[in-house]
């Protein structure tokens, strides 16, 4: 099998295509979701089965298939079906609003990549295909022990990121670690190596952008703000932020969102 590929700026990149009826799920994973970042590029979207099932009939060279499992006209199901049995090298991923196990056991049956449910989180999807990317890199381009390697680190602190970013609130160094299959105290090493910051002190530069993003809306309250991104008591929120940018949250809003 030859995947389709296109060579950006160094790195190959994969050829991804979603079939999705809902128009606002279907627009968000095609413009919102930073594909780029996981190595994949999305050459073309589809609202049902059959119109995917057309287009790849055409371009049997497509890397990977995000299909929703209930689609009208032809659903995720047969799309899958019919590309395990005329197309087995194409990478499928279902996705469905549903836990039915009905469901998964036709995921297995039909060697389906994964199977996600909605919603979609965005550290798991970026985790899931970074590993497919790192499987095709191997097969496609054989990489020396030290690419490999940097390959490898990269797709870790683009997970750790995208993790953090889903859940400035809750974020911890444990549970990161635990998602990339590391340990706490290897993961942090590893962090500040390939960042330069410890993870502890991007989490909070993090939390000070939200922060100020949030503050420029005078309809979010203080307290608001803090619960929103770990703070549980608006104190410590307000002592955070004046120690980070040396103005409290209150001069920050009244000067218009604007650091000394």
């Amino acid at each position: 099998m030859t995947y389709r590929f296109i060579k950006r700026t160094g790195e190959r990149m994969y050829s991804l295509i979603i079939a999705e009826d809902d128009d606002n799920i279907r627009s968000g994973l095609v413009h919102l979701f930073p594909w780029e970042e996981t190595g994949f590029t999305v050459i073309r979207d589809f609202s049902n089965g059959q119109a995917a099932w057309n287009y790849i009939k055409e371009h049997p060279d497509t890397t990977a298939v995000l299909t929703d499992v209930r689609m009208p006209v032809m659903d995720g199901l047969e799309l899958t079906r019919r590309l395990f049995e005329n197309f087995p090298d194409i990478q499928v991923f279902l996705i469905s609003g549903y836990q039915d196990f009905t469901y998964a056991q036709t995921a297995l049956r039909y060697h389906v990549r994964d199977f996600l449910v909605k919603p979609l989180r965005h550290h798991m999807l970026m985790l899931t295909f970074l590993k497919l990317k790192e499987e095709l890199d191997r097969i496609c381009a054989p990489a020396s022990e030290t690419e490999r390697s940097n390959q490898y680190y990269d797709q870790i602190i683009r997970a750790v990121k995208a993790y953090v970013m889903d859940h400035l609130r809750t974020a911890t160094l444990e549970e990161a670690a635990f998602l990339t299959h590391l340990s706490s105290s290897y993961l942090s090493r590893l962090f500040r190596g390939q960042t330069g910051q410890s993870f502890s002190d991007y989490l909070l530069q993090k939390r000070m952008e939200r922060a100020c993003s949030m503050l420029t809306d005078a309809r979010h309250k203080i307290y608001e703000i803090s619960d929103a991104i770990g703070y549980d008591n608006p104190k410590n929120f307000s002592r955070a932020f004046r120690n980070y940018y040396h103005l409290s949250p209150r001069e920050y809003r009244e000067g218009g969102g604007k650091l000394p």
